[in-house]
């Protein structure tokens, strides 16, 4: 890995980058954590922030942003063809990829999201942020997030030279993809265990629930009878299990009709989002706002099931919200991060919905963006973790979402202080009697969060 100067430009990656699996050799020992996440929870006012900013109540001094990519199309056409006998509509860029119009939505988000930082006093609100206080970070093998971050950070500091940093090691990155190594692979039987117990024991409350829903999504795929595959809503419920190979660990996940349904109402959403005509999303069947929220539903409880279950939750993503946690811990004054993070005001790591997810799932956090349904995770969503002081210097942190709604994604219009996106404090559980304007005391916040972390899916991370 390589360590970017924190406002560097970054090289373009390529379209399509080489998948290969490391072995993850150094596993973070319980005295290391200690040693990372002890630093004091009282921070200095002095270095915290400008007079301007230290107005009664509690004052910033950190942003970390978890953001997921823009729009982009479904990543496998092949598999998207054999669910309905009727021809999808064409996108102009490969599978996966951050569409133009995609790029056009984050450079509406951008001018917003600079102002928000630049009104809590963590960026200038012109000119270039001093060096060394904001730092990108990407998932190398998602090329989105490296692009959608790239687009942002140009469109907030234009001319500013800053970018988005990402591993170089060949792989996945256990950042981000913890599951995928070796030192977030799963056990089989513990990983079953643990989906059928989310489920209710059986996946007979899920097919009842599910099932309205399976079958207005069957008259929208043509996929009544009669075509192979068809009716989606009659195939059966399956936990599907991929035996490890080499130095790839074994994956379990649900398999059959939710699970496919998860990605078709997906997909129409993010036709919608990228501005495609009506009788293009959804094929013309469901193709409003309303219509594409409603049937998400299916691909929340796809996420119930799947990357909300804790156990599998707490494999993937606790290497990501240690380095988290370890970044909130770390007092501004000091150069030294104990194995996280740069020291920066601002962090914008750039990720997916499958991290938001995850991480929301280990430390028991939900949120409410109406319209959308809770614990949406829309393109350029962002969870957030905001660290604040008081008057005497005592810490904070506040938790949110933030994402724009579908319709300022699908017109990429202004998205400003008169047309901001939807925004929501997300509670910490057993936070709720310490609570300060919707901020946990940071202390308190540490010792609720580190026991959920799964130490042995936890290392040392470098960003270089």
């Amino acid at each position: 890995m390589r360590r970017l100067p924190l406002c560097a430009t970054v090289k373009d990656e390529p379209a399509m980058p080489i998948r290969s699996r490391p072995t993850v050799s150094a596993r973070l020992s319980s005295a290391f954590v200690a040693l990372s996440l002890c630093a004091a929870t009282a921070l200095p006012i002095t270095a915290l922030s400008s007079a301007a900013h230290a107005a009664d109540g509690l004052v910033s001094d950190k942003m970390i942003l978890l953001m997921r990519h823009g729009v982009r199309p479904q990543t496998d056409s092949k598999e998207l063809a054999k669910l309905s006998p009727k021809a999808w509509p064409t996108w102009d860029v490969a599978d996966g990829q951050l569409t133009a119009h995609g790029i056009q939505a984050v450079k509406a988000l951008a001018p917003w999201q600079r102002g928000m930082l630049a009104a809590k006093g963590l960026v200038p609100a012109e000119g270039c942020p001093v060096q060394g206080t904001v730092f990108g970070w990407a998932n190398r093998s998602v090329q989105r997030t490296i692009d959608t971050g790239k687009v942002l950070l140009a469109t907030m500091f234009p001319g500013c030279g800053l970018g988005v940093g990402y591993a170089t090691a060949e792989g996945p990155d256990p950042l981000y993809d913890a599951s995928e190594t070796e030192l977030g692979a799963i056990d089989v039987d513990q990983a079953k265990e643990a989906i059928l117990k989310a489920a209710g024991g059986s996946f007979d409350g899920l097919k009842a629930r599910a099932a309205p829903l399976l079958k207005e999504l069957d008259a929208i795929l043509g996929c009544e009878t009669g075509a192979k595959g068809c009716p989606l809503s009659a195939q059966d419920w399956q936990i599907d299990v991929k035996e490890g190979e080499g130095d790839k660990p074994a994956s379990v996940s649900l398999k059959g009709p939710l699970a496919k349904a998860g990605t078709l109402v997906q997909v129409f959403l993010l036709q919608y989002a990228n501005g495609f005509p009506a009788d293009q999303v959804a094929f013309g069947k469901a193709s409003t706002a309303a219509d594409i929220i409603r049937l998400s539903e299916l691909r929340q409880l796809k996420y119930d099931v799947g990357n909300r279950v804790p156990y599998l939750a707490a494999r993937d993503a606790s290497n990501f919200l240690n380095q988290i946690l370890i970044a909130l811990a770390i007092d501004p004054t000091r150069d030294e991060t104990a194995g996280g993070p740069p020291n920066a005001k601002v962090l914008l790591f750039m990720g997916s919905d499958t991290q938001q997810a995850e991480i929301a799932a280990i430390l028991g956090l939900h949120w409410h963006i109406p319209p959308y349904l809770d614990d949406e995770t829309p393109p350029t969503g962002a969870l957030s973790f905001e660290r604040l002081h008081d008057a005497e210097g005592k810490a904070y942190v506040r938790l949110g979402f933030t994402a724009p709604s579908l319709d300022q994604i699908r017109t990429a219009g202004p998205i400003d202080a008169a047309h901001p996106p939807i925004q929501a404090i997300s509670a910490l559980p057993g936070c709720e009697a310490e609570t300060v304007e919707g901020a946990c005391p940071l202390e308190t916040f540490l010792t609720l969060s580190r026991p959920k972390l799964d130490m042995t899916a936890v290392a040392p991370y470098a960003y270089e």
